[in-house]
């Protein structure tokens, strides 16, 4: 195992239907998952500029301002990893979502947030347990969109 943990990030892209923005991944690293667009954060680069940077890279949505909304620690004992994920939620974005990376995903779709897929990431997963109420805005009040 590294000695020491990775830093990722993982973009939660909402659209107004309340649907979040998910890709198909077909790299070794959690192949047969779903996952928001995101990926590691680069030596100097700030939360926001790895979450644009992997957004525009793998769906082509330039997020233009984000929010955190929370940490998970992952430990992949089958792949020898430790990543900790910031995960932030994009609150602007502009463009078209667009299949960016076949080589690293094989489909990308708008998803309901109260019917997201079983085979989600685990880092994903590890933030929907800790924190079921914060990924949509209806009106004013935060309400649970994914059935916790």
């Amino acid at each position: 195992m590294e000695n020491r943990p990775k830093g990722a990030i993982g973009v939660y892209v909402i659209n107004k239907q309340n649907q979040l923005l998910l890709l198909l991944r077909t790299s070794p690293h959690g192949k047969g998952t779903w996952a928001p667009t995101g990926g590691h954060i680069e030596y100097g680069e700030s939360f926001f500029d790895a979450a644009r940077r992997e957004s525009l890279e793998e769906s082509g949505i330039d997020v233009t301002k984000i929010e955190v909304m929370g940490v998970t620690s992952n430990v992949y004992d089958k792949e020898k990893k430790h990543y900790i994920t910031v995960h932030v939620k994009a609150l602007k974005y502009k463009g078209k979502e667009k299949l960016m990376e076949p080589e690293k995903a094989s489909e990308i779709k708008w998803v309901d947030l109260d019917k997201l897929p079983k085979n989600m990431f685990p880092s994903n997963i590890s933030f929907f347990a800790l924190n079921p109420l914060c990924l949509c805005d209806s009106g004013k009040k935060w309400k649970n969109c994914h059935g916790k």
